[in-house]
Protein backbone atom coordinates (compact mmCIF):
# COMPACT_ATOMS: atom_id res chain seq x y z
CA UNK A 1 0.00 0.00 0.00
CA UNK A 2 2.83 2.35 0.85
CA UNK A 3 4.38 1.81 -2.59
CA UNK A 4 1.12 2.55 -4.37
CA UNK A 5 0.56 5.74 -2.35
CA UNK A 6 4.07 6.94 -3.11
CA UNK A 7 3.48 6.32 -6.84
CA UNK A 8 0.30 8.43 -6.82
CA UNK A 9 2.15 11.18 -5.01
CA UNK A 10 4.89 11.23 -7.63
CA UNK A 11 2.40 11.28 -10.52
CA UNK A 12 0.32 14.06 -8.97
CA UNK A 13 3.39 16.25 -8.60
CA UNK A 14 4.62 15.55 -12.12
CA UNK A 15 3.29 18.80 -13.76
CA UNK A 16 5.05 20.94 -11.13
CA UNK A 17 8.21 18.90 -11.52
CA UNK A 18 8.20 19.40 -15.29
CA UNK A 19 7.60 23.11 -14.87
CA UNK A 20 10.33 23.53 -12.25
CA UNK A 21 12.94 21.60 -14.24
CA UNK A 22 12.11 23.43 -17.47
CA UNK A 23 11.52 20.23 -19.39
CA UNK A 24 10.15 21.24 -22.82
CA UNK A 25 6.86 19.78 -24.06
CA UNK A 26 6.74 17.90 -27.31
CA UNK A 27 6.53 20.15 -30.39
CA UNK A 28 3.32 18.51 -31.57
CA UNK A 29 1.55 19.51 -28.37
CA UNK A 30 2.85 23.07 -28.67
CA UNK A 31 1.76 23.30 -32.30
CA UNK A 32 -1.73 22.07 -31.51
CA UNK A 33 -2.12 24.56 -28.67
CA UNK A 34 -0.88 27.39 -30.88
CA UNK A 35 -3.24 26.43 -33.71
CA UNK A 36 -6.19 26.21 -31.35
CA UNK A 37 -5.34 29.61 -29.82
CA UNK A 38 -5.17 31.22 -33.26
CA UNK A 39 -8.42 29.63 -34.33
CA UNK A 40 -10.24 30.84 -31.24
CA UNK A 41 -8.88 34.38 -31.38
CA UNK A 42 -11.70 36.92 -31.33
CA UNK A 43 -14.34 34.32 -30.47
CA UNK A 44 -16.84 35.47 -27.89
CA UNK A 45 -19.44 33.44 -26.09
CA UNK A 46 -23.02 34.02 -27.21
CA UNK A 47 -25.33 35.00 -24.35
CA UNK A 48 -28.30 32.69 -23.73
CA UNK A 49 -31.24 33.43 -26.03
CA UNK A 50 -29.11 35.42 -28.51
CA UNK A 51 -28.23 32.57 -30.82
CA UNK A 52 -28.59 32.88 -34.61
CA UNK A 53 -31.98 31.72 -35.84
CA UNK A 54 -32.33 30.93 -39.53
CA UNK A 55 -35.53 32.09 -41.12
CA UNK A 56 -37.41 29.44 -43.00
CA UNK A 57 -37.54 30.32 -46.68
CA UNK A 58 -41.02 29.60 -48.05
CA UNK A 59 -41.09 27.10 -50.88
CA UNK A 60 -41.54 28.68 -54.28
CA UNK A 61 -44.87 27.93 -55.92
CA UNK A 62 -45.17 27.79 -59.72
CA UNK A 63 -46.41 31.05 -61.16
CA UNK A 64 -49.92 30.73 -62.52
CA UNK A 65 -50.91 32.41 -65.74
CA UNK A 66 -54.35 33.33 -67.01
CA UNK A 67 -54.29 30.26 -69.27
CA UNK A 68 -53.81 27.99 -66.22
CA UNK A 69 -57.10 29.09 -64.67
CA UNK A 70 -59.58 26.15 -64.80
CA UNK A 71 -62.38 28.38 -66.08
CA UNK A 72 -60.16 29.73 -68.86
CA UNK A 73 -59.06 26.22 -69.83
CA UNK A 74 -62.68 25.09 -70.16
CA UNK A 75 -63.63 28.16 -72.18
CA UNK A 76 -60.68 27.65 -74.54
CA UNK A 77 -61.55 23.97 -74.99
CA UNK A 78 -65.15 24.84 -75.85
CA UNK A 79 -64.03 27.55 -78.24
CA UNK A 80 -61.72 25.09 -80.01
CA UNK A 81 -64.55 22.60 -80.30
CA UNK A 82 -66.88 25.25 -81.68
CA UNK A 83 -64.28 26.26 -84.25
CA UNK A 84 -63.78 22.66 -85.38
CA UNK A 85 -63.47 22.58 -89.14
CA UNK A 86 -65.55 19.89 -90.83
CA UNK A 87 -63.68 19.80 -94.14
CA UNK A 88 -62.36 16.32 -93.39
CA UNK A 89 -65.84 14.87 -92.85
CA UNK A 90 -67.47 12.82 -95.64
CA UNK A 91 -70.57 15.01 -95.41
CA UNK A 92 -68.66 18.24 -96.05
CA UNK A 93 -69.63 20.22 -99.15
CA UNK A 94 -68.72 23.59 -100.59
CA UNK A 95 -68.79 25.49 -103.84
CA UNK A 96 -67.49 28.73 -105.29
CA UNK A 97 -67.93 30.81 -108.42
CA UNK A 98 -65.12 31.42 -110.89
CA UNK A 99 -62.85 34.24 -109.76
CA UNK A 100 -63.62 33.87 -106.05
CA UNK A 101 -60.67 34.84 -103.89
CA UNK A 102 -59.33 31.74 -102.08
CA UNK A 103 -59.08 33.80 -98.88
CA UNK A 104 -62.78 34.60 -99.14
CA UNK A 105 -63.64 30.92 -99.43
CA UNK A 106 -61.34 30.08 -96.51
CA UNK A 107 -62.99 32.77 -94.40
CA UNK A 108 -66.44 31.38 -95.17
CA UNK A 109 -65.29 27.84 -94.44
CA UNK A 110 -63.89 28.95 -91.05
CA UNK A 111 -67.04 30.82 -90.07
CA UNK A 112 -65.46 34.28 -90.14
CA UNK A 113 -68.45 35.95 -91.80
CA UNK A 114 -71.25 37.19 -89.60
CA UNK A 115 -74.50 35.29 -90.22
CA UNK A 116 -77.20 37.88 -90.90
CA UNK A 117 -80.21 35.66 -91.54
CA UNK A 118 -81.17 31.99 -91.09
CA UNK A 119 -83.55 29.70 -92.95
CA UNK A 120 -84.60 26.47 -91.25
CA UNK A 121 -86.00 23.86 -93.67
CA UNK A 122 -86.65 21.12 -91.12
CA UNK A 123 -90.03 19.45 -91.56
CA UNK A 124 -90.76 20.80 -95.04
CA UNK A 125 -91.29 18.79 -98.19
CA UNK A 126 -88.94 19.22 -101.15
CA UNK A 127 -91.33 21.57 -102.99
CA UNK A 128 -92.06 23.62 -99.89
CA UNK A 129 -88.36 23.86 -99.05
CA UNK A 130 -87.52 24.99 -102.59
CA UNK A 131 -90.10 27.77 -102.49
CA UNK A 132 -88.87 28.93 -99.09
CA UNK A 133 -85.24 28.89 -100.28
CA UNK A 134 -86.00 30.95 -103.41
CA UNK A 135 -87.89 33.56 -101.42
CA UNK A 136 -85.17 33.56 -98.74
CA UNK A 137 -82.43 34.34 -101.29
CA UNK A 138 -84.49 37.06 -102.99
CA UNK A 139 -85.22 38.71 -99.65
CA UNK A 140 -81.58 38.52 -98.53
CA UNK A 141 -80.36 40.07 -101.80
CA UNK A 142 -82.94 42.87 -101.64
CA UNK A 143 -81.83 43.57 -98.05
CA UNK A 144 -78.19 43.76 -99.13
CA UNK A 145 -77.13 40.90 -96.83
CA UNK A 146 -73.68 39.40 -97.18
CA UNK A 147 -73.85 36.00 -95.46
CA UNK A 148 -76.81 33.78 -94.57
CA UNK A 149 -77.25 30.24 -93.27
CA UNK A 150 -79.58 27.48 -94.41
CA UNK A 151 -80.37 24.64 -92.00
CA UNK A 152 -81.28 21.46 -93.85
CA UNK A 153 -80.23 18.66 -91.49
CA UNK A 154 -77.81 15.84 -92.12
CA UNK A 155 -80.39 13.49 -93.54
CA UNK A 156 -79.43 10.70 -91.17
CA UNK A 157 -82.93 9.26 -91.45
CA UNK A 158 -82.86 9.25 -95.24
CA UNK A 159 -82.50 5.87 -96.90
CA UNK A 160 -79.91 6.96 -99.46
CA UNK A 161 -78.58 10.51 -99.55
CA UNK A 162 -79.65 13.56 -97.48
CA UNK A 163 -82.61 14.77 -99.52
CA UNK A 164 -82.78 18.43 -98.54
CA UNK A 165 -79.01 18.83 -98.54
CA UNK A 166 -78.61 17.42 -102.06
CA UNK A 167 -81.49 19.48 -103.37
CA UNK A 168 -80.05 22.62 -101.83
CA UNK A 169 -76.88 22.07 -103.81
CA UNK A 170 -78.95 21.75 -106.98
CA UNK A 171 -80.91 24.92 -106.25
CA UNK A 172 -77.73 26.89 -105.64
CA UNK A 173 -76.14 26.00 -108.99
CA UNK A 174 -79.26 26.91 -110.93
CA UNK A 175 -78.83 30.11 -112.92
CA UNK A 176 -81.42 32.14 -111.04
CA UNK A 177 -79.61 31.58 -107.74
CA UNK A 178 -76.05 31.14 -108.93
CA UNK A 179 -75.82 34.75 -110.16
CA UNK A 180 -76.34 35.97 -106.58
CA UNK A 181 -74.09 33.46 -104.79
CA UNK A 182 -70.32 33.86 -104.49
CA UNK A 183 -69.66 30.71 -102.45
CA UNK A 184 -71.20 28.25 -100.00
CA UNK A 185 -69.77 25.86 -97.43
CA UNK A 186 -70.81 23.40 -94.75
CA UNK A 187 -71.04 25.18 -91.39
CA UNK A 188 -68.83 24.76 -88.35
CA UNK A 189 -70.02 22.38 -85.63
CA UNK A 190 -71.21 25.30 -83.47
CA UNK A 191 -73.46 26.40 -86.35
CA UNK A 192 -74.87 22.99 -87.24
CA UNK A 193 -71.91 21.27 -88.90
CA UNK A 194 -72.81 19.29 -92.04
CA UNK A 195 -76.47 19.87 -91.23
CA UNK A 196 -76.24 23.54 -92.20
CA UNK A 197 -74.67 25.58 -94.99
CA UNK A 198 -73.19 29.06 -95.09
CA UNK A 199 -74.11 31.02 -98.22
CA UNK A 200 -72.09 34.08 -99.25
CA UNK A 201 -74.02 36.51 -101.43
CA UNK A 202 -72.87 39.07 -104.00
CA UNK A 203 -74.12 42.62 -104.44
CA UNK A 204 -74.08 42.58 -108.24
CA UNK A 205 -75.40 39.53 -110.18
CA UNK A 206 -72.98 37.66 -112.37
CA UNK A 207 -73.13 34.62 -114.60
CA UNK A 208 -70.16 32.52 -113.52
CA UNK A 209 -69.46 28.80 -113.43
CA UNK A 210 -69.89 27.28 -109.97
CA UNK A 211 -67.35 24.72 -108.75
CA UNK A 212 -68.82 22.14 -106.40
CA UNK A 213 -66.84 20.06 -103.87
CA UNK A 214 -68.53 17.25 -101.98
Amino acid sequence: MHGIGSLYTVLSNLPDFVKDKGIPLKESCQDEELAYAEAMEGVRAIPPGKGLVRKRVPAKTPRKTVEDDPKTLIENALRDKQRLNVTNMPEFMEGYADGTNPLTLEGLRCGKFSIQKILDLHGYSIEEARGLFEEFIRSAVRSGLNCVKVIHGRGLKSKDTPVLKENLKTWIIQAMHRKWITAFSSALMCDGGPGATYVLLRKIPGKKYMHIIG
